[in-house]
């Protein structure tokens, strides 16, 4: 008796998708139109890199497509990820971006919204979480059409105190917590993180150039009380004239693989 063979995700980009370089070695699936890899990407992924380069355990939350998802997988060989994603068309993205590169043993995307913990908890305590929330309140601008486009940049499942939470209920008493908030969000950040019980280890301010005021805050923390002050630096990403990376952020990069 002859049976179905197994589901494989189709690993040829649609008309409505392009199929790019994410690093050396990797490649992604995004919509032409739709939420697409930029540089916070890359500044998750290689400052979560910087912090934990021995993690094993991790959990990407609100994985999208699994940009940051696949770059972490790939520089740490003996990790594996688990990415929880709330939109159906980012998280089968995710799920044919993880068989084209090959890790899908590795990087497992699953669907759900990330405030439901039975999501991701059956792999918890992870010593690494990591998520760049959307930056932008419900009412303060128009609501894109697009629901990929819409839930990358507007709150509709919450915001950085839900990535927060999530994290704190996710993370083993030794393990880091790494987001991503836009350029005025530090103080938000601060209160979300310490309203769970998390306190800043680290905080990078990320600049397009060293006197641009600041496009990006990262902060990671651990489970505890704030026992001292925050290790804080500037990440420029360009010098202060020409078009060339900064020294900082072309190590960020080389470290995954660009």
């Amino acid at each position: 008796m002859s049976s179905e063979p197994p589901f494989e995700p189709a690993l040829e980009p649609t008309a409505d998708e392009t199929l790019d370089r994410l690093s050396g070695t990797l490649q992604v699936l995004q919509r032409r139109r739709g939420h697409r890899a930029t540089s916070d990407d890359v500044l998750l992924a290689g400052l979560a890199l910087r912090f934990a380069p021995s993690a094993r355990r991790l959990l990407d939350l609100g994985t999208g497509k699994g940009t940051v998802a696949l770059l972490l997988a790939r520089a740490l060989p003996d990790a594996r990820v688990v990415g929880v994603e709330a939109v159906p068309q980012s998280h089968a993205l995710a799920v044919r971006n993880a068989r084209l590169n090959g890790l899908e043993a590795r990087f497992e995307p699953r669907l759900g919204d990330l405030r439901a913990h039975g999501t991701w908890a059956n792999a918890a305590p992870y010593d690494l979480v990591t998520g760049a929330p959307p930056f932008m309140p419900l009412g303060t601008g128009p609501l894109p059409a697009d629901p990929q486009r819409a839930a990358g940049r507007f709150e509709l499942r919450g915001g950085i105190e839900a990535y927060a939470e999530a994290a704190a209920r996710a993370l083993s008493p030794d393990g880091l917590v790494v987001l991503l908030m836009d350029g005025r969000g530090l103080d938000r950040l601060l209160r979300a993180l310490q309203a769970v019980g998390l306190a800043a280890r680290a905080h990078v301010e990320v600049r397009p150039r060293p006197a641009s005021p600041p496009t990006y805050q990262v902060v990671v923390a651990a489970v505890g009380p704030a026992n001292a002050a925050p290790l804080a630096e500037v990440l420029p990403m360009r010098g202060d004239v020409g078009e060339a990376w900064s020294s900082a952020y072309q190590a960020l990069r080389e470290r995954l693989d660009l």
